[in-house]
């Protein structure tokens, strides 16, 4: 029979049977020091501390190496997601500030600047959506908003605009 040399520790039942059965799929031979007790006393968990798994002596290196794989796997995947929910947060807060910028400058072709504002705004509406960037419910209020103020804009532009020009300059 072979001697049984420290693997690795673990800090509760589950992730010790969980990493447990991966290395047995693996094809090692782990055992879970007081796993009998911890199975029938539960509660004498805390006095024993952490799980502690021990493999054969000859099979050490090899399974060592496989759980190192295993954690920088792991750390790859999560490193990734970080990197994809930054993207997205990126993402997000352009899309919010171009609907903040889109409304302000619909208001703005309403109130002070018609047309010219008005078309940027359009302009900086199809950019968000043309993007199919991520919008929060506040963004696509935003959205909304803008198309409305650009179609009162036009319409005041289109009915009153060369009577107010006619006005003026006569």
């Amino acid at each position: 029979m072979s001697s049984y040399v420290f693997l690795t520790e673990v800090a509760d039942f589950p992730q010790a049977q969980v990493v447990k059965s991966f290395l047995v799929a693996q094809g090692f031979h782990p055992r879970l020091r007081d796993e009998q007790t911890r199975a029938v006393a539960p509660h004498l968990e805390q006095f024993l501390g952490k799980l502690i798994i021990d493999i054969p002596e000859e099979e050490f290196l090899q399974a060592s190496h496989t759980l190192e794989e295993l954690q920088d796997s792991n750390r790859l995947k999560v490193a990734g997601q970080e990197e994809e929910e930054l993207a997205k947060d990126q993402a997000l807060s352009e899309s919010q500030a171009m609907a903040k910028q889109c409304l302000v400058n619909a208001v703005l072709g309403c109130v002070l600047i018609p047309v010219v504002c008005n078309l940027y705004s359009m302009l900086l509406g199809f950019r968000v959506l043309g993007r199919e960037m991520p919008l929060s419910r506040l963004s696509r209020t935003r959205l909304v908003m803008a198309f409305f103020f650009n179609c009162a804009g036009f319409y005041i532009w289109l009915t009153f605009g060369g009577r107010i020009l006619r006005n003026m300059f006569m």
